[in-house]
């Protein structure tokens, strides 16, 4: 039986292996097996650790910086590096160690994320302890029992753990190509874990860290204090009976760390840091084929001058559906209201921002395969909680697989045959969402019924 150490080291095996090949198969093909974005992060890091100034580069603008000459670079000269710049600097041994730091970085926060998920499952195991009559009077058989139960628990963890996550080919491929999606996926899944443990203040600075990093676990908001009002029943604040000092705590903790990383970023970077990290998403138009609802109508209404492809004039109803407020509002008030409604019990929170997660990817104005990541991680703890059938099982998953395959063979002919099917692409990616949002409620509905 395969142990949790021997999966971690399995693990450990496959992304080192995955990150040596990745190195002979960017030596050897024009196709590379590093992820652009790999590049982009790299190259933003060289810029803040080798600013050059004499040659002209422009070093980082903010007051901080200027005032106490830090001699830091602005990586926001990097075409579309997009992210804070706490990222350049974890990967400032891409400099002065090896480049492939960021890659071993990004494997490692896959193991840990992978260690949290046992912890997590074996907290909250989703198997029930049978309960016997004689387990009152002999303690002995009780005892055993117990152990038995444990065991049961610690072999489906690893199993769960394993399959999704650990040894997880998909996985290990996204890290090892060189995606930061893991050291996201530590933080979130770093808060949920201290909140389920108990550890509240260290929580919510992890969440606020999460929020600093990307700007979308904002959304788990409403569900966190939902949850800590369940866990804290008593009177609230002025008699309100829906706000207490738990909730309170861990808003002023987690704003204040978001706030406080703001700041300090924008010290040394200046309002580049503001523009490009969070700015940038807010009003962001991405008009290139995703399986979001919005490429198609953001595609019509794009200037021609800004693409390489000829473009039709846009008309009012395009420019309607590219507004960023009308993806914005169905968005962020399904999110929110399934946060509200889902966190309903202590062990419901993994679940409930699983769901949202989900409601918010597949409702973004932006959406590609690597963005299955931020829900992903969720899965080991949750699937195991669902109660279905195995006929109902298997066609859930042959319907998000067969609308996914529409979706792909589509985009193989415009991307790669170059075939002008930007309707039939759009109109897959209608199906998409439609099959998604169907495999979802089946989810829902199968958690809701156990």
């Amino acid at each position: 039986m395969l142990s949790f150490r021997r999966a971690i080291q399995l693990g450990i095996v496959l992304r080192l292996g995955l990150i040596i090949y990745g190195e002979y198969h960017d030596r050897h093909s024009a196709l590379k097996y590093t992820d652009i974005d790999y590049r982009v992060f790299s190259d933003a890091t060289r810029l803040v650790w080798s600013p050059k100034v004499s040659t002209g580069e422009i070093v980082a603008s903010g007051w901080l910086s200027r005032r106490l000459n830090l001699g830091l670079g602005d990586p926001y000269e990097r075409d579309t590096y997009r992210y804070t710049p706490l990222l350049a600097l974890l990967l400032i041994p891409n400099e002065v160690v090896h480049p492939l730091w960021g890659k071993l970085l990004f494997s490692i926060c896959d193991i840990v994320v992978g260690h949290l998920l046992y912890k997590i499952f074996c907290q909250f195991p989703p198997l029930q302890y049978p309960q016997h009559a004689d387990d009152k009077t002999d303690e002995a058989a009780a005892s055993a029992k117990r152990s038995q139960f444990q065991a049961q628990v610690e072999s489906s963890a690893v199993l769960w753990v394993s399959a999704i996550w650990l040894l997880n080919p998909m996985v290990a491929n996204i890290s090892t190509r060189g995606s930061a999606e893991s050291v996201l996926g530590l933080l979130v899944v770093s808060s949920l874990a201290l909140l389920l443990s108990g550890r509240e203040e260290f929580a919510a600075v992890m969440y606020g860290l999460a929020v600093h990093f990307k700007i979308y676990p904002i959304v788990y908001a409403i569900s966190v204090l939902k949850w800590l009002r369940i866990r804290d029943p008593r009177g609230g604040l002025w008699g309100t009976g829906w706000m207490s000092w738990r909730q309170i705590r861990f808003g002023i903790i987690s704003a204040g760390t978001f706030l406080a990383l703001g700041l300090a970023m924008h010290a040394v970077w200046g309002y580049p840091f503001l523009e490009h990290t969070y700015l940038y998403h807010i009003a962001r138009r991405d008009h290139r084929h995703n399986f979001s609802l919005y490429f198609y109508p953001t595609y019509l209404s794009y200037p021609a001058s800004d693409s390489t492809t000829p473009m039709p004039s846009p008309s009012g109803l395009s420019r309607l559906l590219s507004s960023p407020l009308l993806s914005f509002l169905p968005q962020m008030g399904l999110t929110e209201l399934a946060g509200y409604l889902l966190a309903s019990k202590i062990e419901d929170l993994p679940f409930a921002w699983f769901v949202q997660t989900v409601i918010f990817v597949n409702f973004n104005k932006v959406c590609t395969s690597q963005y299955f990541m931020w829900y992903m991680w969720f899965l080991p703890i949750v699937l195991p909680r669902l109660k279905m059938t195995k006929t109902s099982a298997f066609y859930t998953l042959a319907i998000w697989i067969a609308a996914q395959a529409i979706w792909l063979s589509l985009a193989y002919r415009l991307e790669f045959l170059g075939e002008q099917v930007y309707l039939p692409l759009w109109m897959a990616g209608a199906v998409f969402l439609v099959a998604n949002n169907f495999v979802l409620v089946k989810l829902v509905q199968a958690y809701v019924r156990q």
